[in-house]
């Protein structure tokens, strides 16, 4: 399923993130770390060095956001990106009220599927996947999207 994803949009991911979501969780053994370090090694998602950027700082100022949510807006910038995906409802905060485009992860599996990039047993077993890790309200309004 990831690849199917990283197959159809470009994914990047900061050097930060990286090292909090691969390499800190390689060493607790979380099965998604090693999950996405393989997705890396297959050049599918890709990490870039972070460079500072001015409306980055503007938009964090004050923040208490973590490394990876503050390096994920900066390569935000620095690449011009479309969106920023996140579940962090703190970053999601920030990021709304700065009009910057977000998406979350159930919203994109549900886009996927409306766009037939992925089957309805795909998308019944990538909303499974994430189910402990994302809000029961994100969870149930993907699963009874209308468009499912």
């Amino acid at each position: 399923m990831p690849r199917k994803i990283l197959g159809t949009i470009d994914c990047f991911i900061s050097n930060k993130v990286y090292e909090e979501t691969v390499i800190n969780g390689m060493k607790r053994f979380y099965e998604d770390a090693f999950q996405i370090d393989r997705l890396v090694r297959k050049g599918k998602l890709k990490i870039e060095e972070t460079r500072n950027n001015e409306m980055a700082q503007n938009v964090l100022e004050g923040s208490k956001l973590g490394k990876g949510e503050n390096s994920a807006l900066h390569l935000f910038f620095n690449m011009n990106a479309s969106a920023i995906i996140s579940d962090d409802k703190a970053f999601l905060n920030i990021l709304h009220q700065n009009n910057i485009p977000f998406i979350i992860p159930t919203d994109l599996i549900v886009r996927l599927y409306e766009l037939k990039i992925i089957t309805m047993e795909e998308f019944m077993k990538a909303l499974d996947m994430i189910k402990p890790y994302v809000s029961k309200h994100n969870y149930d309004r993907a699963k009874n999207s209308p468009e499912v």
